[in-house]
């Protein structure tokens, strides 16, 4: 279900390196958990603790990213034709061009109407560049500019709904191997069975 947003709350400020979170979903009961900040960022004026524990709840948004990357922005069955180093590294370097401009023009919209550009559909993006660009060959600055303007419009009448508060209980999953681990000193057990 839907969570609140957690609530950082250091239980001995200045004196320990230790955040508290309390999550608390509208179903159930809340739940502390105590998480130890380690990062290579030294500066707290820079990066204040509590700043770095918020931006936590952000860290799945690039899994997002790679599958914009990888599989919306490519389409399926996309191979690289390239077949010298050179030339595929141009290749990714470009398109990691379009993806960088796909980006930019999306948070460019979430600006202009005043969103979060979580909300700006990727897939949608795309799919407007793709027909704007197919028609802006050899096209004025001024007409480049309206067809920015009108794709902007089109992403803001297509938001995403507001993304969910997510949460995942910091468990130590299950091995997929059920047999018993053989120690080092331990004899094998003899494989040839007589009956």
């Amino acid at each position: 279900g839907r969570t609140h947003p957690a609530r950082v709350s250091p239980r001995t400020p200045g004196a320990d390196h230790r955040l508290h979170l309390t999550i608390r979903p509208q179903t159930g009961l809340p739940r502390t958990e105590t998480f130890r900040l380690v990062t290579s960022l030294l500066d707290p004026k820079l990066a204040p603790a509590r700043l770095l524990a918020t931006a936590y709840h952000q860290r799945w948004e690039i899994e997002n990213g790679f599958a914009e990357l990888k599989n919306r922005l490519r389409g399926a069955g996309f191979i690289l034709r390239s077949r010298a180093p050179g030339l595929i590294c141009q290749e990714i370097y470009a398109l990691l061009t379009v993806y960088q401009a796909l980006c930019a023009l999306q948070t460019r919209a979430a600006e202009h109407g005043g969103t979060d550009p979580d909300r700006i559909s990727f897939t949608v993006t795309v799919q407007l560049a793709r027909l704007a660009v197919a028609a802006q060959a050899a096209a004025s600055t001024t007409a480049l500019d309206a067809a920015r303007r009108e794709v902007i419009t089109e992403l803001l009448a297509a938001l995403l709904p507001p993304r969910r508060n997510r949460q995942c209980q910091r468990i130590k999953k299950p091995s997929k191997n059920t047999f018993e681990v053989r120690k080092r000193d331990q004899p094998r057990t003899p494989s040839n069975i007589h009956y």
